[in-house]
């Protein structure tokens, strides 16, 4: 079939999801001239298939993710490329440049972003809707990075309930676009030393990335200067012409190094996962990979044999829609769900996501950017993407339009607070800021609400909870149901050890306060003892309780309570297009979340026998399931933490199974 000529273009110069599209002008290494780069657009297929993929399939396709950084190198390899030529030939306009980006990012963005906030209007609850539309806001200015940053946290929403979560990497890959010609040009007016700038440019990027790796993995997640070195790369890469480096390989050089890079790629792909420290220095590999597969240039082995195949050229030309639509299809999928969806769900959601975005590409980019001349062409796309920002900005600010139909009162099934707001405000209303300043000032905060309370103001304390926010979500049903007592909690993200750093404090001073009377040890058991050795958990549990008990403390361990599978929405809410109400689970999920911790800890128990064991899973569950509501009360605020009345429920539990802690 042949193409026409708008759409030959559109062949040559559709670049990464989040690149602009001057592919065929670039001065590419390796003898590459001017001419259409086949595998390019093979690559992309490679890095969009392995995150849809991974965002489909995260248990068997492990280190699908790393597509985004394949897109960070292509892009700049691309983009910098055509830069170096126009301020080679003396032509380059920053005007020119930035209508480029707008020609060829908005037209398909602005689809996507309204369509998503059409759909979320009759599907989406208040406090979702809001979210959604400071999502879409930030997204049409490029600083979805910086807001998911700043959500990021121990109470943050679920990842698959962030409908435009994917957006970060596009909006890290403009942030760079803003800074990266200013230093080109700048660059450029030297004579010498500009591959020596570009370096150190890179590295320092690198280093940061690396440092932020060991110390703040959310900010090197995030961070537009943790990125910059990957794009940057791929600029190196497309700079090389301009220098006295050798312009061609020799054929079994090419094909060897395209071989290690789709090597590397594939090891990344299938034996990364979420629990290594990424990007970090693992993201070396995608970055490496894709350098060695464009270096080694279109008529290495594996380039013209693999990447240059039609079926992957087709699917790198639709890679920027289809990255677009991906996240959102499957997002909403979940959320309407509640939970995850059925693997051919997600197999009929990626042949939608594919077809939308085929037509994306056939009757929005190609038309817009090949056919439309009109010569206000840029100032129209930029404005609907300004009318686009305002309506997130309204849905945000109007509390996500709460008198739309999804909120009518018909359709809700079970009464209680979700999310974490209502409860961090219930503590503040009720009870009093915790008095030990030197746990006081260490201790993390819920939007400016310090996450440290006692039940009595200036007195002993005769309850100490310490553990994370499961150990916190019991706070305040044990201080309402026993009154006579002070009850005070002292959380941490990690796990209540004396051999964690974060407890250190928390422990000096329970051992040395002699009021300490009862101290009640809980966490998330489950998740953060699978990421230590059982052994290793069992010996620092009883380091802990035997330097208790020796401090004359009564101690208790409890156990978690049950961790649903599913959203409390599906149980508070009937969403529109989902199955109806689910409240309940097989109680033999929970007792497998039990399980994998709870032989640990009865151990620790046959060592110590002052201590107290306290199994809560029957406190949610009867002989064969588990409740997150009962007689029309919602237990839980998300699918692993109890809300204001799951807490006083549960609460009134452990006093009757620990006599209210006598005496």
């Amino acid at each position: 079939m042949s193409l026409s000529a708008g759409q030959q273009n559109a062949k040559r110069v559709l670049l990464t999801p989040d690149a602009t599209g001057d592919a065929a002008k670039t001065p590419a290494p390796r003898d590459l001239g001017n001419r259409y780069r086949a595998d390019i657009d093979g690559l992309r297929a490679v890095a969009v298939a392995s995150v849809v993929l991974f965002h489909a399939f995260p248990h068997a396709i492990n280190g699908g993710f790393i597509g985004v950084d394949v897109f960070f190198v292509i892009s700049g390899f691309l983009i910098s490329g055509h830069n170096f030529k126009e301020l080679a030939e003396g032509n380059f306009s920053f005007a020119r440049f930035y209508a480029r980006r707008v020609t060829r990012l908005f037209p398909a963005l602005t689809v996507v972003l309204l369509t998503t906030w059409l759909f979320c209007w009759f599907l989406l609850f208040n406090d979702e809707f809001k979210q959604l539309g400071n999502h879409v806001s930030r997204a049409t200015i490029f600083l979805s990075n910086f807001i998911l940053w700043h959500e990021s946290g121990y109470f943050d929403t679920i990842a698959e309930s962030k409908i435009l979560l994917h957006l970060w990497s596009l909006a890290i890959e403009e942030q760079f676009y803003i800074v990266w010609p200013l230093i080109l040009v700048a660059i450029w007016r030297l004579k010498r030393g500009r591959l020596l700038l570009m370096v150190a440019i890179s590295a320092a990027s690198f280093a940061w990335n690396g440092w932020l790796s060991i110390h703040d993995l959310k900010q090197d997640f995030y961070s537009p200067l943790a990125r910059f070195w990957e794009l940057s790369l791929g600029a190196l890469l497309a700079y090389l012409p301009f220098t006295k480096a050798p312009q061609n390989l020799a054929p079994g050089l090419a094909s060897l190094l395209s071989g290690l890079g789709i090597v590397l790629m594939i090891t990344g792909i299938l034996m990364l996962d979420r629990s290594v420290a990424f990007p970090g220095y693992w993201a070396v590999i995608p970055v490496l990979a894709s350098v060695l597969l464009i270096g080694a240039g279109p008529r290495a082995w594996v380039n013209q044999q693999v990447l240059s195949h039609p079926i992957m050229t087709q699917l790198g030309l639709i890679s920027y829609p289809l990255y677009l639509w991906h996240w959102p299809i499957f997002s909403l999928a979940r959320v309407v769900n509640g939970e995850a969806v059925p693997m051919g769900v997600r197999v009929i959601l990626i042949i939608l996501s594919v077809g939308l975005a085929w037509l994306t590409y056939r009757l929005i980019e190609t038309p817009v950017r090949f056919q439309i001349r009109h010569p206000r062409k840029t100032w129209i796309l930029s404005l609907l993407m300004l009318l686009v920002g305002v309506l997130g900005y309204a849905t945000s600010k109007t509390d996500g339009f709460p008198d739309r139909d999804v909120m009518n009162a018909d359709r809700v099934f079970n009464q209680g607070d979700i999310g974490h707001e209502a409860f961090h405000r219930y503590s503040q209303d009720h009870f009093f800021l915790c008095e030990e300043t030197r746990i006081a000032s260490t201790v993390g905060t819920w939007n400016g609400i310090v996450r440290c309370f006692q039940s009595k103001k200036q007195e002993r304390m005769d309850v100490v909870l310490v553990g994370d926010s499961h150990a916190e979500h019991l706070f305040i049903g044990l201080a309402e149901a026993m009154p006579d007592k002070n009850v005070v909690y002292y959380s941490k993200p990690a796990l209540p050890l004396l051999g964690e750093v974060e407890f250190r404090t928390v422990f000096e001073v329970i051992a040395r306060e002699k009021n300490y009377k009862t101290i009640v040890l809980t966490a998330n058991w489950s998740p953060k003892v699978d990421r230590v050795l059982p052994e290793k958990f069992a010996a620092d549990l009883d380091a802990t309780v035997r330097a208790l008990v020796e401090a004359g403390k009564e101690v208790y361990v409890l156990s978690d309570i049950p961790q649903f599978q599913f959203d409390p929405q599906k149980c508070k809410y009937r969403r529109p297009m989902s199955d109806g109400v689910k409240c309940e689970m097989p109680k033999a999920i929970a007792e497998q979340q039990l399980a994998s911790y709870w032989a640990a800890i009865q151990e620790v128990q046959q060592n110590n026998p002052a201590m107290h064991l306290i199994n809560l899973t029957d406190s949610l569950c009867n002989s064969d399931v588990c409740k997150m509501a009962s007689q029309g009360l919602l237990y839980y605020r998300d699918n692993n933490h109890l809300n204001v009345a799951g807490s006083q429920y549960v609460g009134r539990q452990i006093r009757d199974l620990t006599r209210g802690f006598q005496p």
